[in-house]
């Protein structure tokens, strides 16, 4: 259908995501000693005066407030010689528009700012699935199939906003179950998988340290560096560049409106592995179409789009409308199929399938997506394995592929993965073992597979592609 069926995204992801620590307005060991760059304390500070002891320590400084707070606490940034601020609620704020925070910036251009997604979660895996039906939440019981607490939908989503002229990042609070018996802090994985989290996704994250843990590394108790020891590695190996200027590769695009009513759909998009990027209406460009092999759409459109779509279809895509409420050209013709609640057209050398009714089940839906899909038409899969998320991302003006991989479980996980494309070697890096360990694989049907033996929390799997060969 197309030449080249993996989309790069509109716009850049940062080439080295970052873990920011939010902390408590104390005192804290120099960087040399906890390997953390960025804190961040929450406005509004009673005491100032710890943040020049902060900047004089060699520690990256930022303020986070609410939208409504920008004005004092960029005066204080200002003052103090921060590193910027972090703003909260100034994406969906109707009272603080994008262009105010940028006429902040253009004011302040010795300080930086961030704009902090709302929505986030901790990572981890659960047993049990809350969802909600009619109003009504249900607990699942247990099973086979373990539950992912991930963030990359936020994010995704977020980076579906067409004006954000801002770099996007999320945060979370971690549960209090998930804190280990005795003591009063995360342990070492939950570190882990946070930080290995937002490396996958590429986009920063604000880490709470617990004030308990901010007093023990200062009062120098053994127990608690030895679990700080133990996550220096994983900061030391999300810090590191592999890629310049990367952008996430996707077979799949996701139009929507309102980040909030497709979520849990495109969560469990995420959470089966389905590489996509999300934009609105606006985001339908000649260019995105050209490289997407399957559109999912969970909003109304324009005429424009309509058009763009059918033309799309007709080019051989598969363009999958989720509860549509409007009237469409193909609606003149027979449907090729039409079961319960599904109804599918032919246009040209594809499908437009039209859902009619909302998502009631995200899990089935990603499973039918899949499925509708079709494997030649996936960007990857992974087998045997329930616990891990595989995000691939392309080097622009390259045509080398980084696969990102983060296993949930505390269990180290046998990894078998299959990505589309031919390629001359497929190399292992992570915080266990130095760069790079290669990995036998094989092409088949022109994807290549290889096996990660044992992924424990993180690792990044470098792929090149042939000489003379193009992306698939």
């Amino acid at each position: 259908m197309h030449g080249l069926l993996l989309a790069l995204a509109g716009a850049p992801v940062p080439a080295a995501a970052k873990a920011f620590f939010r902390i408590a307005p104390s005192r804290l060991p120099a960087v040399d000693k906890t390997a953390i760059e960025e804190l961040v304390l929450a406005w509004p500070l009673k005491d100032s005066s710890i943040l020049s002891e902060f900047r004089s320590q060699g520690y990256h400084v930022w303020l986070q407030c609410d939208a409504k707070d920008v004005a004092p606490a960029v005066q204080l940034a200002e003052r103090s010689t921060l590193r910027g601020l972090i703003v909260t609620n100034a994406a969906e704020s109707k009272q603080f528009p994008g262009q105010e925070l940028g006429s902040y910036a253009a004011t302040h251009k010795n300080l930086a700012f961030r704009v902090l997604l709302s929505g986030g979660k901790q990572p981890q895996m659960r047993g049990r699935l809350v969802v909600e039906r009619d109003g009504i939440l249900q607990v699942s019981s247990p099973s086979t199939q373990p539950w992912l607490d991930t963030n990359l939908a936020v994010v995704r989503l977020g980076q579906s906003y067409p004006d954000s002229a801002f770099p996007l990042m999320y945060d979370f609070h971690w549960t209090p179950p998930e804190t280990p018996t005795g003591t009063s802090y995360p342990d070492v994985e939950d570190y882990a998988l946070a930080i290995a989290e937002s490396d996958a996704i590429r986009s920063d994250v604000v880490i709470d340290l617990p004030a308990s843990l901010q007093r023990a590394l200062v009062a120098g108790e053994a127990e608690s560096w030895s679990l700080w020891s133990k996550v220096v590695p994983y900061l030391d190996f999300s810090s590191h560049a592999p890629m310049a200027n990367v952008r996430p590769l996707a077979g799949v695009g996701v139009v929507v409106s309102d980040r909030r009513a497709s979520y849990e759909a495109v969560n469990l998009m995420a959470r089966h592995n389905l590489a996509f990027e999300a934009v609105r209406s606006s985001g339908l460009t000649a260019e995105r179409l050209a490289y997407w092999n399957t559109v999912v759409v969970f909003c109304p459109l324009p005429a424009e789009a309509v058009a763009a779509l059918r033309g799309f279809a007709a080019k051989g895509g598969i363009v999958l409308f989720v509860n549509p409420h409007q009237k469409f050209p193909w609606h003149q013709t027979t449907p090729l199929r039409r079961e319960s609640h599904l109804t599918t057209y032919a246009v040209g050398a594809g499908e437009i399938v039209e859902l009619g009714q909302p998502v009631i089940d995200p899990e089935n839906f990603a499973r039918d997506l899949r499925r509708l899909i079709g494997p030649q038409r996936s960007v990857l899969a992974l087998w045997n394995s329930l616990t891990a998320l595989a995000i691939p991302y392309r080097e622009q003006g390259q045509s080398g592929t980084l696969l990102y991989l983060v296993n949930y479980s505390e269990r180290p996980d046998n990894i078998q993965v299959q990505v589309k494309g031919h390629f001359t070697g497929v190399r292992l890096e992570s915080p266990e073992e130095n760069c790079c360990v290669s990995l036998r694989f094989v092409e088949r049907n022109g994807f290549t597979e290889f096996t990660v033996p044992s992924l424990r929390v993180a690792a990044r799997v470098h792929l090149d592609f042939r000489e003379g060969s193009t992306a698939q």
